[in-house]
């Protein structure tokens, strides 16, 4: 018992426990950042899906039908009629300030086209600045028109004679059977949130890695490890590390709780490879930490570096724009971060509910990462012990 008490291992961890103590920078890197940040973004991702964005009604009719069609419009959830104008020039000022994300024009005689069965087409201008809004303004747009249209065609069709089947065939003659599989809500919140709160988790274990670190370099006090660690590196980095590896696993499991509990978010595979997949992405953005510190030896560039390549994985693991759209060369990137194959895993496991045979490649393509680690160890080594390698900013 003695023995274990007087391990090198456990002589880091105070020493690291002291550091965190006393320092303020150690302790928002562990525990004011990211808990703002998970329930910051838990917040704003919360409600899941966009509603009642703003858009605008020219009409330029004025008679009972179009008005019905401007009610139909602002029932819609996804959309609200925030504006209308017999003006469409002042309706495109709304646009051009952002005041709506949409217009819809009414044009005259809309009603005595209708009922002389003449074509009348109904213009329909978007804002496609932001393509999430556009795609979400246009899909309601044009289904509630659609839907509108189609009710008209079934009433003038029923007033011939013709029964509701009938007139149904008549007006579509080809139906579709959507079947949105895993989301079928489609919630961003599933989609948004199982990213960006991992995001914020591993952006700070990546930090505070680099961070804790650095700092012995910084501060010279590699010696000062070496010998609590009993001059064993692994030690070293494993006692400093395995304080901060329990935080982040705590906060893990605080977003688990949020996602799966609180949000509803569905978990249709192995939560317990979910789990696992967390502490080993974890443990490999500390590795990287100690990677980007034995190669730097400086930590704010260190500090630069790492911020600059987990932000750069949030494009490149295909949430803001698909892989498949990207250049080969682009797509091989994706290769580089952890974050892909992480979120590989979340779909796979969380969405998908796929076999376990299909997310354990994704996990070794992580587990890849954590050797990168174990390979800077004798250079972390050799920079602790080297007094032309510290004081560096």
């Amino acid at each position: 018992m003695q023995t274990l008490i007087n391990h090198p291992i456990l002589s880091v961890i105070k020493r690291e426990a002291e550091r965190i103590r006393h320092n303020p920078a150690y302790r928002f890197l562990l525990f004011g950042g990211p808990l703002i940040g998970i329930l910051l973004l838990f917040y704003i991702f919360q409600q899941g899906v966009a509603r009642d964005l703003p858009v605008a009604i020219v009409d330029q009719d004025n008679t009972p039908l179009s008005m019905q069609i401007g009610h139909a419009i602002d029932a819609s959830p996804d959309v609200a009629v925030v504006a209308a104008t017999s003006d469409l020039s002042e309706a495109e000022g709304w646009m051009k300030k952002g005041l709506v994300q949409g217009i819809v024009v009414l044009p005259d005689n809309l009603h005595k086209n209708i009922l002389q069965g003449i074509e009348s087409p109904v213009p329909v201008y978007i804002n496609g600045t932001n393509v999430t809004v556009a795609g979400i303004v246009q899909r309601s747009l044009l289904t509630t028109l659609t839907t509108y249209s189609a009710g008209i065609q079934l009433k003038k069709l029923g007033m011939t004679g013709n029964n509701h089947e009938q007139a149904m065939v008549r007006v579509m003659p080809v139906s579709i059977q959507k079947h949105v599989l895993f989301n079928p809500y489609a919630n961003y919140g599933y989609f948004l949130n199982s990213a960006m709160l991992y995001l914020i988790l591993f952006l700070f274990a990546f930090m505070s890695s680099v961070y804790s670190f650095g700092n012995e370099l910084k501060r010279g006090t590699g010696l000062s490890l070496l010998e609590a660690s009993g001059n064993s590196v692994r030690l070293a980095v494993a006692g400093k590390a395995l304080p901060y590896t329990v935080i982040f696993a705590g906060f893990a499991m605080l977003i688990a709780y949020l996602l799966y509990v609180v949000e509803g978010m569905p978990v249709n595979g192995s939560f317990l490879l979910l789990f696992i997949a967390q502490l080993i992405t974890i443990v490999v953005y500390q590795l990287l930490g100690v990677m980007i510190v034995s190669v730097t030896r400086n930590m704010r560039l260190s500090l630069s570096i790492g911020g600059a390549y987990l932000m750069m994985s949030v494009t490149f693991a295909g949430l803001t724009f698909p892989m498949e759209g990207m250049p080969a060369l682009a797509r091989a990137a994706t290769a580089i971060f952890p974050f892909t194959w992480w979120e590989k895993i979340v779909i796979s496991q969380s969405l998908r509910g796929a076999p376990l045979r299909e997310a354990l490649p994704y996990l070794c393509y992580i587990l890849v990462f954590m050797l990168l680690g174990f390979a800077s160890f004798k250079s972390y080594k050799r920079s602790l012990s080297n007094p032309d390698h510290w004081g560096k900013l």
